[in-house]
């Protein structure tokens, strides 16, 4: 099996909504597993509905420097209609008062999969099929430093990416990671993102060997 990793940049502001968050709009500190693989099969030209690379790929996060959040009011953007049988029209504002952005968010994102589909993925990164974006769809994103590498397994206690489960010394957020059901569900997973990188964990973990990093691919 082959890895290929990359850069991906927020351009600007970038939010990956919770969908817990109702008044305040609040957001993951990293992107999760669908977002990631929605923006992959985005770049493949893939069915917004395919989930084509949910059992292909496994995908490993590394956040890149320190990202800011920005709390801001937000505006009213649209007004829901509801129409009763008296053809009484009433009109309410739903869409949040607060958003939580994350500032120019930079993240190295590490895959393993077979060698084709590595080859594949990183042909339509450098050659998409479709706009790609990073969150929302009007949050602009950047891509660069693709490379398709050689990866092995070990295991290692100094990890240099985000890591499934509770460990020290991280901030520990359940994110999407895939979806179930046709989509009608989503698969959540506890993950831990460490303050300070290369992580040192108090047990050693799986990972996969890119060059002198060690990556926790989930």
């Amino acid at each position: 099996m082959k890895g290929l990793r990359f850069d991906m940049e927020g351009m600007y502001f970038c939010c990956f909504r919770q969908p817990t968050s109702t008044s305040v709009m609040l957001t993951y500190p990293v992107p999760p597993f669908t977002t990631i693989r929605g923006l992959l099969e985005c770049a493949m030209g893939l069915s917004r509905d395919s989930y084509f690379l949910q059992d292909k790929v496994m995908i490993g996060i590394e956040p890149v420097g320190r990202v800011e959040r920005v709390t801001e009011m937000c505006k009213i953007l649209k007004l829901v209609t509801r129409q009763t049988e008296r053809t009484f029209v009433e009109r309410f504002p739903s869409a949040p008062m607060f958003k939580t952005f994350l500032v120019n968010p930079k993240y190295r994102i590490y895959l393993v999969g077979e060698n084709e589909l590595m080859e594949e993925i990183a042909r339509k990164l450098k050659d998409p099929e479709r706009v790609c974006y990073l969150g929302q769809s009007d949050d602009m994103v950047d891509i660069s430093h693709i490379e398709v590498t050689d990866v092995h397994q070990e295991k290692s206690a100094l990890v240099s990416s985000v890591v499934e489960g509770v460990h020290e010394d991280c901030e520990v957020v359940k994110v999407p990671y895939r979806f179930v059901n046709d989509g009608e569900d989503v698969e959540m997973r506890v993950i831990s993102v460490p303050r300070k990188l290369p992580a040192e964990l108090e047990e050693p973990v799986e990972c996969w060997r890119f060059d002198t990093d060690s990556i926790s691919l989930i």
